[in-house]
This record gives structure tokens, C-alpha cells and sequence, in this order.
């Protein structure tokens, strides 16, 4: 058993280190040629490492079991539901808050269905497909062996947080709010996300859905500034003073995450994990 937990721990570590030394590079080589392509490559780096690191690990045999795991679709539909409508819902909660609050008035603009294939396809294949192989598929269940599940989603939001962070340097692909703000909106999204992720029993599917569905309905339900008024720069992650009128939104919504994670760790039998490895 010892073996066993050593063993994860190192594949852990290794996986961290080599996903971020190849999505950095990528990044950094796709923004000083402007080659879109080698970017798309550094965001699929964590899913890319997770599958390498598989078969060398786990072999063949490792590589299906992991990718097998996305033959897992048997769940409750109400998990399901909450996969489809979750995002979406808070988002417009904490906007529509804060509209009423702030305005006095509500202004419930979301974008036309028409719309909506044209985020949430991309959000599948690049950042659904391209990272949750990685997080959810190589990194949760390992950290979830090793360590309590508020501290494993704890370490998740951190690690993957820190790894947006040449995003600011390229000026695009990150929240364009402070820095400081962002971490009010990973750390509750990660509770929920990883607790719905084991909820579905380790369900790449379920994964990969509920990242390209959060990432959708920040553009569908849009809750940030103008990228007129704060364009994505180095300089928020350093800023600790913004205007309310621009960040108001973004910080109820990042309250109405925050209930929603702590009504999960609550009452959602939070210590109910996955660990399935590979």
C-alpha cells in the first residue's frame, strides 16, 4: 500500500512539473511567433502529459483504462441536470444580484441560442478535451489518495490557477478582472466541479462536459468588464484596487460559487471520492 501511494505521489509530481514546463513553452513560443496552433497545443498539455505519462506508467493496458473511463454515462440524471444548468444558473444569480442591488433594476441580457454552439463547441475541444484528461483524469484521484478531499481540491485550484498565469503576459485567456478576484471564483468552482466529478464516479465525460459548459456560460452569461475598459495585462495581478462598478458582478457571482461550495462540502458528502488509477 505504501508502494502504491509512493508511486502516485511521484507520478503526481512529475505530471505537475512536465505540464507546466511544456504549456509555458508552448505558450511562450505561440505568442512571440502568433501561431494560434502552438498555443492550443500548451492549453491541451495537461490532457497531452497525462496520456504520456499513462503509458509509460501503466502501459497500453493504463491508457485504455483511462480513456475507458469515458464510457462512464450511466449516472443519475439529476447529476446530469446539474451538469447542464449549475454554471449557468450562478452565473446569472450573482449578475442578477447584483444588477438589483447596485442599479435597482434588472437587465437579464444573455445571448441568443444561436450563440451557444458557437462557445460551447470550442469550450469542449479546447479546453474540456484539452486539459480535464490532466486535472480530473490523472491529478484528482492521486491527490485524492494522498491527501483529505478539501485539501486535494485545495491543491487542484492551486495548481491550476498558477497555470493560467502567462495568460496575463498574452493577454488573453484568463478572468480580465484582479488577480485577487480570480481566486474567489477558482477555489469554490473547483469544490463543485471535483465534487461533481466524483458524484459521477469518475466519469471523463462528465469532466470534460462540465469544464466546456462552465467555460461556455462565462460567455453566454457575461459577468466581466468590458474588454474596452480592462483589457487582460500583467499589471492585474497586482492590482488590489478596482472599481466596483467594473467588478461588482464578478464578486457576487464569485459569492453565490462560494454558498454553493460550501452547501456541497456540507451536505453534499464531500468525503465521497474517486481514485481510480490510472
Amino acid at each position: 500500500m505504501n508502494s502504491t501511494k509512493n508511486n502516485s505521489k511521484r507520478e503526481l509530481i512529475t505530471f505537475f512539473t512536465l505540464t507546466y514546463g511544456l504549456s509555458w513553452t508552448l505558450f511562450f513560443l505561440g505568442h512571440q511567433t502568433d501561431i494560434l496552433l502552438i498555443i492550443l497545443l500548451g492549453i491541451w498539455a495537461p490532457s497531452i502529459t497525462s496520456l504520456i505519462l499513462t503509458g509509460y506508467f501503466y502501459k497500453k493496458k493504463g491508457v485504455f483504462q483511462l480513456l475507458g473511463r469515458f464510457k462512464r454515462f450511466k449516472i443519475r440524471w439529476y447529476w446530469w441536470l446539474l451538469l447542464l444548468l449549475l454554471p449557468a444558473s450562478i452565473h446569472f444569480t450573482g449578475r442578477s444580484l447584483w444588477q438589483i442591488f447596485y442599479f435597482g433594476e434588472l437587465s437579464p441580457a444573455i445571448l441568443p441560442v444561436s450563440y451557444w454552439l458557437s462557445a460551447i463547441i470550442p469550450s469542449f475541444l479546447i479546453a474540456g478535451f484539452g486539459e480535464e484528461l490532466g486535472w480530473r483524469g490523472f491529478a484528482l484521484p492521486r491527490l485524492q489518495r494522498h491527501f483529505s478531499p478539501i485539501l486535494a481540491s485545495l491543491i487542484l485550484a492551486v495548481v491550476h490557477l498558477l497555470w493560467h498565469l502567462p495568460t496575463y503576459w498574452m493577454g488573453e485567456g484568463i478572468h480580465n478582472v484582479p488577480f485577487i478576484y480570480v481566486l474567489a471564483f477558482v477555489f469554490p468552482w473547483t469544490f463543485i466541479f471535483n465534487w461533481l466529478y466524483n458524484k459521477s464516479e469518475g466519469s471523463m465525460i462528465f469532466a470534460v462536459g462540465f469544464h466546456a459548459i462552465s467555460n461556455a456560460s462565462l460567455s453566454i452569461i457575461s459577468f466581466f468588464p468590458k474588454d474596452s475598459e480592462v483589457p487582460i495585462t500583467p499589471e492585474l495581478l497586482t492590482n488590489w484596487s478596482f472599481p466596483i462598478e467594473l467588478g461588482g458582478q464578478y464578486l457576487m457571482v464569485c459569492f453565490i460559487y462560494f454558498l454553493v461550495a460550501t452547501m456541497v462540502i456540507i451536505e453534499g458528502k464531500f468525503n465521497q471520492v474517486n481514485i481510480d488509477i490510472p
